[in-house]
């Protein structure tokens, strides 16, 4: 018998309130989902780094009981700790096949609001 090779897919979601992180298999489904919010004690900021690894260690067990060897990872939104976010879970023990952003982006920008006149 061949060993296989499970892939799984991690979305992170970065909002200015809040991250998501969601582990599906190959087809879509989802086995796995957490928050930064809901990983952190009463009473610290979401964004702190100790949220972040707590979320590592979660996503760490999670693929272990999957048996995911390799992960994809999709990222959208904007936030301020995305490069933070990204460099924890560089350090854990996860590995990563491919990283894509599809984070929307506005190719003008907003439209400047017309001057009032008297």
């Amino acid at each position: 018998m061949q060993n296989q090779i499970h892939t799984g897919i991690l979305f992170l979601s970065f909002s200015y309130n809040n991250i998501h992180f969601l582990l599906t298999d190959c087809t879509g489904q989802i086995k796995a989902c957490i928050t930064a919010g809901r990983s952190r004690p009463k009473g610290i900021k979401k964004s702190l780094a100790l949220s972040f690894f707590e979320i590592s260690n979660f996503l760490e067990k999670k693929t272990k009981d999957l048996n995911y060897t390799f992960l994809h990872v999709r990222i959208k939104g904007w936030g301020k700790n995305k490069k933070n976010v990204f460099k924890i879970l560089k350090q854990s023990k996860l590995k990563f096949i491919s990283i894509l952003d599809n984070t929307n982006c506005p190719h003008n920008g907003c439209k400047i609001p017309r001057k009032r006149k008297l």
